[in-house]
C-alpha cells in the first residue's frame, strides 16, 4: 500500500472534443482541396479526409485541435499562433496527418471516383493562410 502512495500519479489528459473541428473541417473545402471542378461533390472527399484527420489528431490536446480548427476557418493569425506557444510542433504534426490522410485508401478512392485526375488536390499546408471562403 505504501508503494502505491509513493508512486507518481499520472494525470491522464482529457481527450479533445472534435465536434467543432469536424464541423470546420467538413466546411473547409477551399483550404483542404483548393478549387474543385463544378459538379464535384467535395463532401465525398471531405468526409473520409476529416474522419482520418480526427483519428490522426486524436491524441492532441484541446488547444492544438482548436488552433487547427481556427486555421481551417481562416482565423489563424500570427498573434494567435504566437500565443499558442508550440504552434510549429502543431503544424508539423498537422502536415504529417494531412500527408497520411491524403494517401489513405479511403481518401484516395474518394478522390479517384469524384474528381478528374487533372483536378486532384495536393495536400493542404496547415501553415499557409486559408483562402477566403
Amino acid at each position: 500500500m505504501l508503494a502505491l502512495s509513493l508512486a507518481p500519479t499520472a494525470q491522464a489528459q482529457t481527450p479533445a472534443d472534435f465536434t467543432k473541428f469536424t464541423e470546420t473541417c467538413l466546411a473547409a473545402q477551399a483550404f483542404l482541396l483548393g478549387e474543385v471542378p463544378e459538379g464535384v461533390d467535395a463532401s465525398l472527399i471531405l468526409t473520409p479526409l476529416c474522419g482520418c484527420l480526427t483519428g490522426a489528431f486524436k491524441d492532441m490536446p484541446q488547444k492544438d485541435v482548436d488552433i487547427l480548427a481556427a486555421d481551417l476557418r481562416g482565423e489563424g493569425t500570427d498573434e494567435l499562433h504566437a500565443a499558442h506557444g508550440s504552434y510549429e510542433k502543431v503544424t508539423e504534426l498537422a502536415r504529417e496527418g494531412l500527408t497520411t490522410c491524403f494517401a489513405s485508401p479511403e481518401v484516395t478512392a474518394a478522390m479517384q471516383t469524384t474528381m478528374p485526375p487533372s483536378a486532384a488536390p495536393a495536400p493542404a499546408d496547415p501553415a499557409a493562410p486559408a483562402a477566403p471562403q
